[in-house]
């Protein structure tokens, strides 16, 4: 039975870790595999992001880095037998490559990334050593790919994807039930607290959105937004919780600019809302792009008038927001689901195992035969 041991960032806490390692163990192990992952931060870590004054913070963060840089060192001298070890960005942030040199001496490693990292402090030499010196990268979409060809042997895509089993639309989404003026429309971002100015942008939209129609903003996260003039609903994150927040909203909105660490971005919160029948507005950046079929399975809005024109059709119109829903749901299905990508990560695991060449797996299922937009248009 084939061995793979992962470093990851983060406990199931994280999203990245969660959803890019975490809820593939079930699937990787019905393949065969046999799975063990190490993380590095625990739940504390997300708390220690938040404490106030900043110094408290640092001090705290700086104790806590020291605790878990030696529970990793103690994983790897303990990591035994392993036909694939994966890491999950690095293995110590901001300290040197010694351990990754070590390790890739004795196995074969993969680096895993979903985000920009090289563009980090400190980081723009650090990481194109390690993509040099490992077997091969697994990263979340093309603009990252592009940056790992550069400097890994192989290099696949597998985009970040959701279980379908688990977000999936209400038996009776609540999207169709908004037919009266009078009903009040809510509109549902879910992100990192640290990520909350991403929707804050869109503040004088929903302002004028407000005042056309009447809304409610949800915003499911670790820290409240500052949205004056909106009625929010704040709901504290929970993996309990999380998906009947979304699937009870009617619209969902994913705001980013247009710059290159938002295009390395794997479009999760975007595929969370499509997965559960919400019909979304998105900015037209990086694998949004892919994803999004203008006026099929959602929206994609660059500018403010952009944004609350579709915000306003989609208040409006009841039967386009379930069209639109509905349409989201086939995507993720057919093409970002945790059910499709879970045998075809395994079957990437055991090319990077064997040393086969990864040019024919990017070819089949990175990206090269995904539909194109205009592809998928044509099939809804």
């Amino acid at each position: 039975m084939m061995k793979v041991l992962y470093f990851s960032k983060t406990s199931e806490i994280g999203p990245s870790s969660r959803y890019r390692i975490y809820q593939y163990l079930p699937s990787l192990r019905s393949q065969g595999l046999e799975v063990a992952v190490r993380p590095l931060f625990g739940p504390a870590y997300f708390w220690l992001l938040q404490l106030r004054p900043l110094w408290v913070g640092v001090c705290a963060k700086a104790v806590y880095a020291f605790a878990t840089f030696l529970s990793r060192a103690s994983d790897l001298l303990l990591a035994g037998p392993a036909d694939l070890i994966v890491i999950e960005g690095q293995l110590f942030p901001y300290l040197g490559l010694m351990a990754e040199r070590l390790l890739a001496r004795r196995y074969k490693v993969v680096v895993e990334m979903d985000d920009a990292i090289y563009l980090t402090y400190r980081h723009d030499r650090k990481i194109p050593d390690l993509l040099r010196l490992s077997s091969g990268a697994i990263v979340g979409n093309r603009t990252l790919a592009t940056y790992a060809r550069s400097f890994a042997s192989q290099v696949c895509v597998v985009p970040t994807v959701v279980d379908t089993d688990r977000f999936r639309p209400l038996g009776m989404p609540k999207h169709t039930q908004c037919r009266s003026a009078s009903d009040v429309i809510t509109i549902g971002w879910i992100g990192l607290g640290y990520n909350i100015f991403y929707l804050e942008s869109l503040l004088p939209v929903l302002q004028k959105l407000a005042r056309a129609h009447s809304i409610c903003v949800r915003v499911i996260s670790s820290r409240q937004p500052n949205l004056p003039g909106i009625h929010a609903d704040f709901r504290q994150w929970q993996y309990e919780t999380e998906v009947t927040d979304l699937q009870t909203c009617h619209i969902g909105v994913m705001p980013l600019p247009d710059d290159e660490w938002a295009r390395s971005k794997c479009g999760l919160k975007l595929l969370q809302y499509m997965a559960v029948g919400l019909p979304t507005v998105a900015s037209p950046v990086g694998v949004n792009r892919e994803i999004i079929s203008e006026g099929v399975n959602g929206y994609l809005a660059s500018t403010h008038e952009m944004w609350f024109e579709k915000l306003d059709r989609l208040c409006r119109d009841v039967e386009l927001r379930g069209l639109v829903g509905r349409a989201a749901v086939q995507t993720v299905v057919q093409e970002y689901s945790l059910q499709v990508w879970g045998p075809r990560l395994a079957e990437c695991y055991r090319a990077v195992a064997e040393g086969a060449d990864l040019a024919g797996f990017s070819q089949t299922y990175s990206g090269a035969t995904l539909p194109s937009r205009r592809q998928k248009s044509a099939q809804l």
